[in-house]
C-alpha cells in the first residue's frame, strides 16, 4: 500500500541509520497498522546494505528456525562459519550461540550493514532470544537492526529497546493513501466513507475500498452500511465477542443494526437489557452519548453484521422497529425500511436525514442518505430534498458528501430553479476550497438560469466577487458584482434582496480596501444568520487588508467561537483567514500558534488550499526547518501551477526571497523577490505582496545600487496615495539604506520616530540602522540599536531574526571602538574620519563605495577633501595619519550579507 502520513516515523528510521551508534529500533503495532510497508520502505533510505526478512509464522515451533534464516540472507563468509558450528537448540546451548554470533559481527568485514526483520516476535522462542540479545549488544559490528513487533512486552526478547510506536493514521492521511491507489476508481465521499469506518488501520481502509471499488466506481451506486470488511481482524472480534452470554451478545447484534440506538428501545426489546448494556460499556465494545448507545468500531459493527443470518436481521429490524414506535420517528424509519415496502419510505429516509444533519448527527444522516438511494434512487421529490442536504452538509464542511448529493440530484431533476442552486453549491465549494474558478462559467450559469431565482443568483455573484477579490482579480470581482448588481434589480424590495444586498455592498467595500481605497472596513452592514456570518467574515477581511489588525483578531475570534448550525464553514475560514491577519501584522509567534493549532484541527487542506500551502512554507521558513521548507514549497507551486493561481505564485516567491535575504543567500533572494515582482506588478496595491523594500534592501547588499534606485522609485510611485503604516516604515527604510553619509543615518532617525504599529517593520529598520551606524565606526551607538531591535523581534516572535541578531551580538565585530588615533582626525566630519579608517585598513575606493552605498566618484571627492583638510598628499601618509603612533584603528563595520 502507499506509505502516507509516516514522515515522522521516517525521519526517525532515518535518524538511527545515519546516527554515529550501532544500534536497533523495534517498531510496534498492532495488526494492519503499516509496520510492513515502513520496514520495506527502509532499503531505500539509504545506501548502506539491507537485508530484510518476513518471519514465517508456519516455522515458529523449529528452534532457531529465524536465525538461520537471517544468516542465510546475510550470507556473509565469517557468520557461515559460526552458523555451521553453532552449539545444540537446548535452552542451555543459546547463551554459547549467542556469544559465537556476536564475536562473528565484530570480525566480518563487511559495510555496514542494516538488517529488517518484520514480525520478529513471531519467530521461534529461541531465535528471539539469541537477536534480542545480540540487538542489546550491537556496539562495534557496524550493523542497524529494525525489528517489527506486533507485542512489545517489556519483559520480552525484545524488551528494552528502544521503540518506534506505530498509532492510526489520520483521516485526511487515510483519505490521501486511498485517493493514491485508485485517483478514478473511487470518489472523495467514498475514500471518506472507509476512512471513517477504518478508524486509521491502513490495512482495514484498504480491503474495505477493495470491496467498494468496483461496484460504487464514479459514485453512481448507494454506499452500504455499515461497509463490508475481507474478515482480517475477524479473529481479533471473534475472541473479544467469545465470552459474551446470549443476552449481551443479542443485543450487541441489535446495536449492529443502527450507528447508533436509543437506549429506551434497547431496555423496552428484553429483560436486563440495562445490565447488559452496561457490560458491554464496561467491556468497551459500544459507548454511550447522551441517551443513544452504539457500536463505535465500525469493523467491529461490520463484523456482528455480517455474522448475522439475513433471517436474523430482519427479525431485529422488526424488534427495533417495534420499541422505536411512538419515541424515535426516524430509528423507526429506519428500520421499518428493511421489513417493509412503501412508496414514500425514501422521502422519509431523506426528511430525516436533513433533520439529523441540522442536529449535528452527520454520521447518521449520511447512512439514512445512502439507505434512501439504495431502496429508490430515482424517486420524484429525491433531488429537491437531496438538494437541501447538499446546503447543509455544505454549511458543515462535509464538502465530499455535499457534492456527492449535488451530483446525484443534478441527475434526476430538470427543475431550472433547483439546478441554478445545486450548480451555485457546487461553485460555493470550490470558492470555499479556493479552487481555480473561471467567471465566465460563473456568469454563464447565472445568464441562463438567474431568472428563475434572482434573489439567490445575485448572492451567489456577490460570494463570486469577494472570491474573485481574495485572489486580487479585481477587475473580474468588479465585472462579477456588476453582474449580481444587475439581477439585485430584477429581485425587488424584499427583505432577501436587501441582505443580498448588503453582502454587494462588502464585497464592493473588500475590493476598494485590498486596491488601496480610502473607505472605511469598519462600517456595518444589516446582516442575519448565514449571512451575517459571511459579512462578518469579509468585514474582518477588508480589516486585514486596511492594516487594523486589532478589529480583525475580534472579528475572526468571534466567528472562530460562533456555534449553531452552518457555523462550521465560517468557523473554518475564519481560523484560516486569521493566519494571515497574524502574519501581515508582523505577530510570528501568534501566527505559528494558529498554524500549529490548524495541523493539528485540520491537517488536510479542504478550506482554501492556496493559502494553507503558503502558510506551511511560511511556518517551515519562520522556525528555520529549510528541508520541510522545500518540500512545502514544492507542493505549493504544483498547486499554484494546476490551479493558475498568480496570486499565490507570487506570495511563495515573496516569501522564500525574503527569507533567502534573512539567510544570506542573495542571489537567490534577488532572483526569487524578481519573480515576484513581475509577477505581482499587475496587482496594483504593493502592500499586498511586500516584496518590494526586500527587493530593494537585496539589490543594496549586492552592491547593484543603481538596480536599487530604480525598484525604489518603481515602489514610491506605485505607494502614491496609499495610507498604509507598514508601507510608510519600509519605503523611509529604503531610502534611509540607499542615501549616504550624514544623510542616511538622519532619514533612518526620522523613519524610526514616532510608535510603528508594526513591529517588526520597526524592528528591521533598527537593525539596518545599527549597521549603518557600524559602517560609520559609531559601534556603541550600532549596538545599542541593535539590542533594540532584538528586543522587539522577541515581541514580535520572530524567532529567524531573533536568532541572526544573536549572532551579530556574538560577532566580535560587536565589541566597543578603541580610542581614536591621531588627534589630527578631530579635524574632519564623523564621516569623513569613518572613511579615513577604511583606507588606513587598506581599502580600495571600490570597496568603500560598496561599505557606504555611493559611488566610487563620491569616494574619491571626499578623499580629496580629507587630504586638504589634513594637509597630506598620498594614500600612505593618511593612512599613518588614521592609524596614529602606538595606536590601531578600530576595525570598521562592514554590512553583513545576512
Amino acid at each position: 500500500m502507499p506509505l502516507v502520513g509516516r514522515r515522522k516515523e521516517l525521519d526517525r528510521i532515518l535518524s538511527v541509520i545515519r546516527g554515529p551508534k550501532d544500534t536497533a529500533l523495534a517498531v510496534a503495532g498492532p495488526q494492519g497498522v503499516g509496520k510492513t510497508a515502513l520496514l520495506s520502505a527502509i532499503p531505500t533510505l539509504s545506501n548502506n546494505r539491507s537485508i530484510v526478512l518476513h518471519a514465517a509464522a508456519a516455522e515458529s515451533g523449529w528452534p532457531l528456525s529465524g536465525l538461520t534464516a537471517l544468516l542465510n540472507e546475510m550470507d556473509d563468509p565469517v557468520l557461515n562459519r559460526i552458523a555451521g558450528s553453532l552449539p545444540g537448540k537446548d535452552a542451555q546451548d543459546l547463551p554459547a550461540a549467542a556469544g559465537m554470533l556476536l564475536t562473528g559481527l565484530r570480525q566480518r568485514l563487511s559495510p555496514r550493514t542494516v538488517i529488517v526483520i518484520d514480525d520478529a516476535d513471531r519467530m521461534d522462542p529461541a531465535s528471539q532470544a539469541v537477536i534480542g540479545f545480540l540487538a542489546r549488544r550491537l556496539a562495534g559490528t557496524d550493523t542497524v537492526l529494525f525489528a517489527g513487533l506486533r507485542n512489545d512486552h517489556p519483559g520480552g526478547p525484545f524488551g528494552g529497546l528502544p521503540t518506534l510506536r506505530l498509532g492510526p493514521l489520520s483521516f485526511s492521511d487515510t483519505v490521501r493513501m486511498l485517493e493514491s491507489m485508485a485517483p478514478r476508481r473511487i470518489t472523495t465521499a467514498a475514500a471518506q466513507a472507509v476512512a471513517a469506518a477504518a478508524g486509521g488501520n491502513p490495512l482495514a481502509a484498504v480491503e474495505l475500498h477493495a470491496q467498494l471499488v468496483e461496484k460504487h466506481a464514479g459514485g453512481r451506486s448507494a454506499l452500504p452500511f455499515p461497509l463490508p470488511a475481507s474478515g482480517s481482524f475477524d479473529a481479533g472480534f471473534a475472541a473479544q465477542v467469545a465470552m459474551l452470554s446470549p443476552g449481551p451478545r443479542h443485543v450487541l447484534d441489535l446495536l449492529a443494526l443502527s450507528r447508533h440506538t436509543d437506549i429506551s428501545a434497547i431496555s423496552r426489546t428484553c429483560g436486563g437489557a440495562w445490565t447488559w448494556v452496561d457490560g458491554l460499556l464496561a467491556a468497551g465494545l459500544v459507548k454511550r452519548s447522551g441517551p443513544h448507545v452504539g457500536i463505535v468500531d465500525q469493523l467491529l459493527r461490520e463484523y456482528i453484521f455480517r455474522s448475522m443470518a439475513p433471517a436474523e436481521r430482519l427479525a431485529g429490524h422488526r424488534e427495533m422497529a417495534a420499541a422505536a414506535d411512538g419515541n424515535a420517528p426516524h430509528a423507526r424509519t429506519w428500520h421499518l425500511s428493511f421489513t417493509e415496502a412503501r412508496p414514500q419510505m425514501p422521502l422519509q429516509l431523506l426528511r430525516h436525514a436533513r433533520d439529523l444533519a441540522g442536529e449535528g448527527e452527520v454520521p447518521m444522516a449520511l447512512e439514512y442518505v445512502e439507505r434512501a438511494l439504495a431502496i429508490d434512487a430515482d424517486h420524484a421529490g429525491t433531488a429537491a430534498e437531496l438538494a437541501g442536504i447538499a446546503e447543509l452538509l455544505f454549511s458543515r464542511g462535509e464538502f465530499a458528501y455535499a457534492r456527492r448529493y449535488l451530483e446525484w440530484a443534478q441527475r434526476l431533476t430538470p427543475d431550472p430553479a433547483l439546478i441554478l442552486r445545486l450548480a451555485g453549491l457546487d461553485f460555493e465549494i470550490q470558492f470555499a476550497q479556493g479552487a481555480a474558478v473561471r467567471s465566465s462559467a460563473l456568469l454563464r450559469l447565472v445568464k441562463e438560469f438567474g431568472r428563475h431565482d434572482p434573489e439567490y443568483s445575485a448572492g451567489l455573484l456577490a460570494t463570486g466577487a469577494c472570491y474573485y477579490a481574495e485572489r486580487w482579480e479585481l477587475q473580474v470581482a468588479s465585472e462579477v458584482l456588476q453582474a449580481s448588481a444587475d439581477v439585485l434589480r430584477l429581485a425587488g424590495d424584499g427583505s432577501a434582496a436587501a441582505q443580498h444586498g448588503a453582502m454587494a455592498r462588502q464585497a464592493g467595500l473588500l475590493m476598494d480596501v485590498i486596491g488601496g481605497g480610502t473607505a472605511d472596513p469598519a462600517r456595518k452592514d444589516g446582516h442575519r444568520g448565514a449571512a451575517r456570518a459571511q459579512g462578518l467574515l469579509v468585514s474582518a477581511r477588508a480589516l486585514t487588508y486596511a492594516e487594523r489588525y486589532d478589529g480583525a483578531r475580534e472579528a475572526f475570534a468571534l466567528l472562530r467561537n460562533s456555534s449553531g448550525p452552518g457555523s462550521a464553514i465560517w468557523q473554518h475560514a475564519a481560523a484560516i483567514l486569521a493566519v494571515d491577519n497574524e502574519i501581515r501584522a508582523g505577530n510570528d509567534r501568534r501566527a505559528v500558534r494558529l498554524i500549529d493549532d490548524l495541523e493539528l484541527s485540520e491537517p488536510d487542506l479542504q478550506y482554501h488550499r492556496g493559502m494553507r500551502h503558503l502558510f506551511r512554507v511560511w511556518r517551515a521558513h519562520s522556525v528555520g526547518d529549510e528541508g520541510q521548507a522545500r518540500v512545502a514549497a514544492a507542493e505549493a507551486l504544483r498547486y499554484a501551477g494546476g490551479e493558475d493561481h498568480p496570486a499565490l505564485t507570487a506570495q511563495l516567491a515573496a516569501c522564500q526571497g525574503h527569507f533567502a535575504l534573512l539567510r544570506g543567500d542573495l542571489a537567490e533572494s534577488v532572483a526569487q523577490l524578481s519573480r515576484a515582482a513581475e509577477t505581482g506588478s499587475r496587482f496594483g496595491n504593493p502592500t499586498l505582496l511586500r516584496s518590494g523594500p526586500d527587493l530593494v534592501e537585496a539589490l543594496i547588499r549586492l552592491g547593484r545600487h543603481q538596480e536599487a534606485t530604480q525598484a525604489l522609485l518603481h515602489l514610491e510611485a506605485r505607494s502614491a496615495g496609499l495610507r498604509s503604516p507598514w508601507l510608510a516604515m519600509a519605503v523611509a527604510r529604503s531610502r534611509a539604506m540607499l542615501a549616504d553619509g550624514e544623510q542616511s543615518l538622519q532619514l533612518f532617525r526620522e523613519a524610526l520616530e514616532g510608535r510603528s504599529p508594526h513591529t517588526l517593520e520597526r524592528a528591521r529598520t533598527l537593525m539596518c540602522y545599527s549597521e549603518r551606524l557600524h559602517a560609520f565606526g559609531r559601534l556603541r551607538d550600532a549596538r545599542d540599536a541593535l539590542l533594540r531591535a532584538k528586543v522587539l523581534f522577541d515581541e514580535a516572535g520572530a524567532d529567524a531574526w531573533t536568532q541572526h541578531l544573536d549572532s551579530l551580538l556574538l560577532d566580535e565585530r560587536m565589541e566597543p571602538a578603541s580610542p581614536q588615533g591621531n588627534p589630527a582626525l578631530l579635524l574632519l566630519s564623523e564621516h569623513e574620519r569613518a572613511l579615513a579608517r577604511m583606507v588606513a585598513r587598506g581599502m580600495r575606493n571600490k570597496e568603500i563605495a560598496g561599505t557606504l552605498y555611493v559611488s566610487v566618484r563620491t569616494v574619491e571627492v571626499r578623499l580629496t577633501a580629507i587630504y586638504r583638510k589634513l594637509g597630506v598628499e598620498s594614500r600612505a601618509q593618511l593612512t599613518a595619519l588614521a592609524a596614529g603612533k602606538g595606536t590601531k584603528a578600530p576595525e570598521p563595520y562592514v554590512l553583513p550579507v545576512l
